[in-house]
Formats: structure tokens, C-alpha cells, sequence
């Protein structure tokens, strides 16, 4: 059985497993869309000026 090859008693599995776990999070946050995500501020249009005055 799997469980009985993994050295579920030692606290070095453990640790090893936390890191790949947060890291796969992270990647997997990173790479895949969200639509939960929040979206950054909508843009805004400025005007162009030129010594004080208006370009077109």
C-alpha cells in the first residue's frame, strides 16, 4: 500500500509536504483565472497639454 511506504511519522515528511503544498497553491493561483479575483481600478482618460493648452 502507499501509506504504508510514506514515512507519515516523520516531522521532515511533513514539513516537506507543507512546502509543496503552498507552492502548488501558489502556482496554481498564479496560472489559472479567477473570476473571484479582484480587478484592478478602471482606467482614466487624461488630456494632453502643451504649454497649458489642449492637444487633439
Amino acid at each position: 500500500m502507499l501509506a504504508a511506504s510514506l514515512p507519515i511519522d516523520d516531522w521532515q515528511f511533513w514539513v516537506a509536504t507543507l512546502i509543496f503544498v503552498g507552492a502548488a497553491w501558489y502556482l496554481v493561483r498564479e496560472v489559472l483565472p479567477t473570476p473571484l479575483r479582484r480587478r484592478k481600478g478602471k482606467s482614466r482618460r487624461v488630456s494632453l497639454t502643451v504649454g497649458g493648452k489642449a492637444v487633439r
